[in-house]
């Protein structure tokens, strides 16, 4: 009776001491790293150990049979790699007896690594039997596998060396299916385990000068300058309502980081996403050599061209058109000129050079070129020269004289500094009146010599 009495007594004190070990491993690490299983029938849980890396690390995962080979192109720098899992298990008996079960596995180390780990822990109950074991072994794997195994900064993870040993251990698990997909799932995890850590962190908004944890903040992807949401989105919302779609760049001083789309799409309405997809498009289109919009007003559809005939043929409203002037195809003839363009075409002649000036010559013909300049220069001399009279629009150029001007061509009459109206029964009055602008300036800027008054 006294044996059984002792018997209980020991599985009794066992209990106890899993308990609190469970207990006191999940007071020091969060539900990401432990997570415990605790019933009648089972005891135990998993636990990830996420390895202390150097700073600026570099890996790499290659065929052995290239390791004279390696390339700067395909080291990798990551922050963060797939953790060692410790899954255990607590027999009835430990720890006064029996160690805890387990196994070890991991993505990127091999079986002989992961053998060499198992060892060591093995070791380390020897050193502690009797005692409760499982921080030593977490903390061996969160602080010494690193150095233990003699890993180095870069790290060259080779294809066959994983793969050919003998005597491992069984409970020594590399946890991936193919080595093709390692160093994908490498870089996703380093990816997702940075976000992460941006998501806790708490950073300080340069434009509402808030302190923002990450999950409420974007990141620039070219600069890594990072801004609240609230801010960023109002910005990018007036920047699409101006058309702006170049101008979502960092607000930090002097950076020119743009945001990327899928920011852009976070941030901002479904409505304003699409508007700014579309001008977005616009604007890359905009910069294609061979693509132009259909002229027509109705129509603006992306038609591609042929550049050696200036033909272009659109697919949506069939408009077939010259891609220099954007009226209809019209061959080898000289393109037309629309009225509004003779400004602009004389001056673009007037400042080009000797080559420019003979390319202008053979699409618009010297002839419609000698028009737009004649026709150019008779306007600024008339804008310089001349002014409109108010009832008719005639140009009238003052040569000397008083100020009442009388319009040739429709008799009317008006102020020159003015160009108000004056009234026919007595148009001096306006010189006369206090509150008239023009008081007293009836002979401002009179000559001596008199002249007639000219209308064109």
């Amino acid at each position: 009776m006294q044996k059984y009495w002792n018997s209980w007594l020991v599985m009794t004190e066992n209990k106890e001491h899993q308990e609190d070990e469970l207990l006191a491993l999940s007071s020091i690490y969060d539900e990401t790293v432990i997570s415990l299983v605790q019933d009648a029938s089972d005891c135990g849980g998993q636990f990830s150990a996420s390895l202390h890396l150097p700073e600026s690390f570099r890996v790499a995962v290659i065929n052995e049979k290239n390791n004279d080979e390696i390339k700067a192109e395909e080291f990798h720098r990551v922050k963060h790699l797939p953790p060692l899992i410790l899954a255990f298990q607590l027999p009835p008996d430990y720890p006064s007896d029996s160690p805890p079960q387990f196994t070890l596995s991991c993505k990127w180390l091999n079986r002989k690594q992961l053998s060499l780990l198992c060892s060591k822990l093995d070791e380390l109950w020897q050193e502690n039997e009797g005692s409760v074991v499982l921080y030593t072994w977490t903390s061996f794997l969160l602080d010494d596998s690193f150095s233990f195994l003699g890993l180095e900064n870069p790290l060259i993870i080779s294809y066959e060396t994983s793969r050919r040993n003998s005597s491992l251990d069984s409970r020594a698990i590399q946890d991936i299916a193919s080595y093709d997909r390692l160093l994908p799932v490498l870089l996703e995890y380093n990816k997702q385990a940075l976000e992460l850590d941006f998501h806790k962190s708490i950073f300080s908004c340069h434009v509402c000068f808030g302190e923002k944890f990450g999950s409420q903040c974007i990141k620039f992807f070219d600069c890594g300058h990072v801004f609240c949401k609230i801010c960023m989105r109002d910005y990018f919302t007036v920047q699409i309502s101006e058309g702006n779609v170049k101008g979502l760049n960092c607000p930090d001083e002097k950076c020119e980081s743009q945001a990327h789309p899928c920011q852009v799409q976070e941030l901002v309405t479904q409505e304003m996403f699409s508007k700014y997809d579309r001008m977005l498009l616009m604007t890359s289109l905009d910069q294609m050599m061979d693509v132009v919009y259909c002229p027509r007003p109705s129509c603006q559809y992306p038609v591609s061209v042929d550049k050696e005939s200036n033909f272009g043929n659109c697919p949506s409203c069939r408009y077939v058109f010259c891609v220099l002037c954007q009226l209809v195809y019209h061959g080898l003839s000289p393109c037309k000129v629309k009225s509004n363009g003779l400004q602009k075409l004389r001056d673009e002649y007037v400042n080009a050079d000797e080559e420019t000036k003979i390319m202008l010559e053979k699409r618009y013909g010297k002839q419609t070129i000698q028009v737009a300049v004649a026709e150019c220069l008779s306007k600024e001399w008339l804008d310089e020269f001349s002014k409109s009279c108010p009832s008719c629009g005639a140009n009238i150029q003052k040569i000397d004289g008083c100020n009442k001007m009388t319009c040739m061509k429709c008799r009317a009459y008006f102020c020159w500094l003015c160009e108000q109206f004056l009234p026919r029964n007595n148009p001096y009055k306006h010189y006369n009146t206090e509150d008239s602008p023009c008081r007293n300036k009836l002979f401002e800027g009179m000559d001596e010599d008199g002249n007639d008054l000219m209308w064109f």
